[in-house]
C-alpha cells in the first residue's frame, strides 16, 4: 500500500495516533443522604486542549437506596507520571431523590 501523505500530514497523523488513547476510572461518591454510590467506566479518546489533551466521560453510578445518578464531564489536562500520564476528574452527579453526590478521582494511566 502506498503512503499518499506528505511529511507534515504524515507527521500529524503519527502524533494523532500517539494521542489516540483512553483511560479507565473507578471511584466512590461522597456520602450524602446517608449513602454513597460507586462509579466506573472508560473515557473518550483524547481531545486536544490547553496545550495538552483532555477526555470526556459519562455514565451512571451503581444503584443504592433504590436510585442511581447520572454523571458526566471532562477531565483535566494530562499529568505526567512515571512512564505515562493520568487525568483528574471532579464534579457532581445529577440531582435525584432530592440530593446529589460529589466525586473526585484520577484516571488510570493511558490505554490503547
Amino acid at each position: 500500500m502506498y503512503n499518499y501523505y506528505g511529511y507534515n500530514d504524515y507527521h500529524n497523523w503519527c502524533e494523532y495516533q500517539q494521542m489516540s488513547h483512553f483511560h479507565r476510572y473507578q471511584g466512590v461518591t461522597t456520602l450524602d443522604d446517608r449513602h454513597t454510590h460507586k462509579y466506573s467506566g472508560d473515557t473518550s479518546k483524547s481531545i486536544p486542549a490547553y496545550g495538552s489533551h483532555i477526555h470526556y466521560y459519562q455514565g451512571y453510578t451503581t444503584v443504592n437506596d433504590q436510585h442511581r445518578h447520572e454523571y458526566s464531564g471532562y477531565t483535566g489536562p494530562a499529568i505526567h507520571v512515571h512512564g505515562g500520564h493520568v487525568h483528574l476528574m471532579r464534579g457532581r452527579t445529577g440531582f435525584v431523590d432530592e440530593h446529589d453526590h460529589g466525586y473526585e478521582n484520577r484516571t488510570s494511566e493511558q490505554m490503547r
